[in-house]
């Protein structure tokens, strides 16, 4: 009886020891859930065990991170919540709050990569509330924001100009020269490679300017360092441009937001100045001292000699109708060679636009037609037709022309003295007039051609005249005898 008894009890109390718990019973495991139930694992931009080996993201692209939650036990978890450190606040999005037991969830964070290495550990936390237990998991992800970027700077100096062509006296094309100084900076944190440096505006090809030691180009520049290239170029004068352009590449490769592989891309800067060459002669000119402007002299009208009369104050003329008198020539070295008419000119000291004697070195010269008879020949007519340059301003008089008494009104000019004659050469006046005519011009002899035939006209119209009279005076004589 009492093994039977014993027996009962042993049936009874082993299902009780076969099952999982009962509630509020210590040690129950409540359907399996626990520490253990819950696990996460992250992707960054496809690419997992991101804590160990960070995937490399370009700055301001989208970072993709993806939380898987895996509830490996029977409980439900309810207000799931996922904390990242190295996401924006808000930035994780999970489809719900509420994981199932023996169930996955996924959360899902996208925004902006920023520069440097940017790890944190994620936890994900999920309650069970008939248990009164919180249940947590975490992961450790992370990624690499490569900052690659150039800056450029520059600065032009204005050289002394050269002159690069042209003949005659030196004058040719001044072009200036001017050298531009270009400072590339490193402003990530990546090293660059190969950066050249052009400049479309002055025309320079990337690689034309000379990065030191001869070098077109800088090889590797550390992030945060600087390098300075140089160009000399040559323009002609005026405002010009430049466009420097510096070009380099970091080499990294990056990851997408899908997974994909991105090369490195060309990384850029510009800068631009604008200068100004100035416009300077290209060389000294032969340079002529400047004298005193002379003017052509005046051709006489009929029979005038070239030159005027020579006076002992220096290329003056005497006053009109002093030739051949003594000491007539004194006092009149500011009247102008060639002013003074030629022989037969009615009057010299009366030509249109000679100014007066006695405002030129105050020896007062007599009125227009007071002397100069007419030279045999010659005529007033010629003189008033030929036309006589103003003179120029004359020089100051010299102290002995005050003291010259004025020649007297009676006294006529036959014909002007030559450039070799004084005033007591006693040269016979047909000579002078030979010589007047071998050195007239062609528009003086023109206009005495002129004089000659209107004088002749007047002779055949007095023979025209006189003949027929005589003829007539003959026939009478003859009738009356």
């Amino acid at each position: 009886m009492r093994a039977s008894s014993g027996l009962l009890v042993g049936l009874l109390v082993l299902p009780c020891l076969a099952l999982p718990g009962l509630p509020g019973l210590p040690g129950a495991w409540a359907g399996g859930a626990g520490d253990g139930a819950l696990r996460m694992t992250v992707t960054v931009n496809g690419r997992g065990h991101s804590g160990l080996r960070p995937p490399a993201v370009r700055v301001g692209a989208q970072v993709v991170k993806r939380y898987r939650l895996v509830n490996s036990g029977e409980a439900h978890l309810y207000g799931v919540r996922v904390v990242d450190p190295a996401v924006p606040a808000g930035a994780v999005r999970c489809p719900g709050r509420t994981l199932a037991a023996l169930g996955e969830l996924e959360c899902v964070a996208r925004f902006r990569a920023v520069g440097g290495e940017r790890r944190a550990t994620a936890r994900v936390e999920g309650d069970i509330p008939s248990l009164r237990r919180r249940v947590a998991a975490t992961a450790r992800t992370g990624y690499v924001g490569v900052a690659g970027g150039l800056r450029l700077t520059e600065r032009v100096t204005v050289g002394a100009p050269g002159r690069s062509g042209g003949s005659g006296r030196g004058l040719g094309v001044v072009w200036g020269s001017a050298t531009v100084a270009y400072t590339v900076t490193n402003h990530g944190n990546r090293p660059l490679h190969a950066v050249r440096i052009g400049d479309p505006g002055l025309g320079l090809a990337p690689g034309t300017a000379d990065c030191g030691a001869g070098a077109r180009a800088v090889a590797l520049l550390a992030p945060g360092a600087s390098a300075r290239c140089t160009a000399v170029v040559r323009r002609p004068p005026g405002t010009h441009r430049s466009t420097g352009v510096a070009s380099g590449s970091d080499r990294v490769t990056t990851y997408g937001p899908r997974g994909e592989r991105l090369p490195a891309p060309t990384l850029t800067a510009r800068s631009s100045a604008v200068f100004t060459l100035p416009a300077r002669a290209s060389g000294a000119t032969s340079a002529v001292p400047a004298g005193p402007k002379t003017r052509p002299e005046a051709k006489a009208g009929s029979g005038g000699a070239p030159g005027g009369l020579a006076a002992s104050g220096g290329g003056g003329v005497a006053g009109a109708g002093a030739a051949g008198v003594p000491g007539g020539v004194a006092g009149t070295a500011g009247v102008p060679r060639g002013a003074a008419g030629a022989p037969g000119a009615a009057g010299t000291a009366g030509v249109a636009g000679a100014p007066p004697a006695g405002a030129v070195g105050g020896a007062g010269v007599p009125p227009a037609g007071a002397a100069g008879a007419a030279v045999p020949g010659g005529g007033g007519a010629a003189a008033e037709a030929l036309p006589v340059l103003p003179p120029a301003p004359p020089p100051a008089p010299p102290s002995t022309a005050l003291s010259a008494p004025p020649p007297p009104p009676s006294a006529s000019l036959a014909v002007p003295l030559g450039d070799g004659q004084r005033s007591g050469d006693t040269t016979p006046p047909s000579v002078l007039r030979a010589e007047a005519l071998d050195n007239e011009s062609f528009l003086g002899r023109l206009r005495r051609r002129g004089q000659e035939a209107r004088e002749l006209d007047v002779v055949i119209i007095l023979l025209l005249l006189l003949i027929p009279a005589a003829i007539a005076a003959v026939l009478l004589g003859n009738r009356r005898g």
